[in-house]
């Protein structure tokens, strides 16, 4: 009866009504989360494990967990492996078994059928990484166990590439994109040089854009060896070829990623080449008809910011790090998986009151930005730690204080294996990855809330929230999020309040009205009835 109930619950159907495609209905049960269902994390892998179970008295289903027993042909082969790679291809070499296949009679064709079973008939998640982590393994076997099938599996690309490793451009092309590097990370004092150096993040995607251009022109046919220098690369036509290929890819639809690639080679054009106004003419017209012009969120960020409107929603957000810390309280047992939990939570914590970006926040130091004046803790970033160059000096609010104190002392220690001053150290001596920090935080608002929420999202839910309540203060949004110009944040956000900003106005309005003309308005409704 709970397990009827829970997935009735969770699929807003009851069992006997819900359609049996395993594909759409493992996509649905993947988006979904216990902790926004109400449940624990264990008691909805049980869920799921028997909701895979009614399936199977419906329609055939590759079973989650297979007991089965090797035949020794398989078992020789399988016992000099180590654990993991072993644990990977048991549940194939079961499922080969049952049907009769050993080693010597194995095909592609039964590997691939496998393949399909994993994707079409089984209701565990991740079917797409289950099967590129068996590939590996079974390559490696193929490549390195004797006596394993020599039957080798295709390992598909995700995606087709086009862009050269730039051993295959001259290295004259090499020298002069790492001139144009030099020149745009430093300081140069010509007329046309940049205001300010270029940070490393940005030198490395100038530096992958030059080389994608590039490869883009070599993939429509231009010899690699007429590239010799930039002024080879970035002229009128190549601009057209490169975003025309780019258009091509994405259904003659311009993108952002394109837009940029537009606006960064019409800069090297003007600033570092200077050419002639013809041609600078001709690249500033393909780059405006690629180049997005609207203003505010886009659709998608609006889409994941409209659930912020539910108040129960925006309670149970900003409550996540108190119920993060109210659970593991229950078992003070130190462990590294608590541990990294508690470091999440200090995490949303601070994000919730200074909304930081991603790469600033896995890197605060304990000592340099967060600092103590009396009995208050502000958080301290230099200009050149920022983005934008806008410095942040912020002071924290007690409740965050309070969890960061609850981390510092309880949980982070477990996750030192030396001494260190980074508040989210990583395995080795430095901080942890922007990208892992990053990837922890959706998975946990995922996971308790149910919402897919990634950490720059947290930036957008900070000024909707504050909009709501105080439409048309951008001033203290920019202040925040230590946009440089107020239009910054009237271009996002304007619009994002317009919600809140419409019920502001009717009550405005409405309190306005002359109530004895509302109530003759009234009597006047009265008469005419009768």
């Amino acid at each position: 009866v709970l397990f009827r109930s829970t997935i009735a619950r969770a699929l807003g159907a009851m069992p006997e009504e819900i359609p049996v495609d395993v594909q759409q209905l493992r996509a649905r049960l993947d988006a979904l989360s216990p902790g926004a269902l109400g449940v624990s994390a264990g008691r909805w892998a049980n869920v799921r494990s028997l909701f895979g179970r009614a399936l199977r008295t419906v329609r055939p289903m590759l079973p989650s967990r297979s007991l089965i027993r090797l035949p020794p042909e398989w078992a020789g082969l399988l016992s000099g492996l180590d654990r993991n790679r072993a644990t990977r291809l048991k549940p194939l070499l079961r499922c080969l078994s049952q049907q009769g296949i050993t080693p010597d009679a194995v095909t592609a064709a039964d590997l691939h059928a496998y393949r399909d079973a994993l994707t079409h008939d089984r209701l565990r998640r991740g079917p797409e990484r289950t099967w590129d982590s068996l590939v590996w393994s079974w390559n490696a076997c193929v490549r390195d166990v004797p006596g394993w099938p020599a039957v080798p599996i295709e390992r598909a690309s995700r995606r087709e590439t086009y862009t050269l490793p730039w051993t295959a451009f001259l290295d004259e092309f090499q020298r002069e994109v790492q001139l144009f590097l030099h020149w745009r990370g430093g300081v140069n004092l010509s007329e046309h040089s940049p205001s300010r150096p270029a940070r490393p993040a940005t030198l490395r995607q100038r530096e992958y854009q030059l080389r994608m251009a590039a490869s883009v022109l070599v993939h429509r046919g231009l010899d690699i060896s007429v590239l010799r220098s930039l002024r080879d690369l970035v002229t009128a036509e190549n601009v057209r070829t490169i975003l025309d290929f780019l258009l091509d890819r994405h259904n003659r639809q311009p993108t952002p990623s394109i837009g940029h690639i537009a606006v960064f080679l019409k800069y090297v054009a003007e600033r570092y080449l200077e050419l002639d106004d013809t041609e600078l003419v001709q690249i500033r017209k393909l780059t405006s008809k690629v180049v997005s012009h609207k203003r505010g969120l886009t659709p998608k960020n609006r889409e994941r910011l409209r659930p912020f409107d539910d108040p129960e929603n925006v309670a149970a957000f900003l409550s996540l790090p108190e119920r993060i810390r109210a659970e593991l309280a229950r078992d003070r047992r130190p462990s590294k998986p608590r541990a990294l939990l508690a470091q999440v939570a200090a995490a949303i914590a601070i994000l919730q009151a200074i909304p930081l970006r991603i790469g600033n926040l896995a890197r605060l130091d304990l000592r340099k930005n967060l600092i103590e004046r009396g009995t208050r803790l502000y958080l301290v970033l230099d200009e050149d730690a920022v983005k934008n160059g806008e410095f942040i000096d912020l002071e924290l609010p007690a409740h965050t204080i309070e969890i960061l104190g609850w981390y510092l002392r309880e949980h982070r220690p477990t996750l030192l294996a030396s001494p260190s001053d980074w508040l989210f150290p990583g395995e080795h001596a430095g901080s942890k990855s922007s990208h892992l920090l990053g990837s922890q935080i959706t998975k946990a608002v995922h996971r308790y809330l149910g919402l897919r929420m990634h950490a720059h999202l947290f930036r957008h839910v900070s000024a909707k929230l504050f909009l709501d309540q105080r439409p048309g203060e951008y001033e203290v949004v920019r202040q925040v999020l230590r946009h440089r110009s107020i239009e910054t944040t009237t271009n996002f956000y304007a619009g994002a309040e317009l919600r809140s900003a419409s019920a502001h106005f009717a009550s405005v309005i409405e309190a306005r009205r002359n109530p004895v003309t509302r109530r003759r308005r009234r009597r006047g409704a009265q008469s005419i009835a009768s």
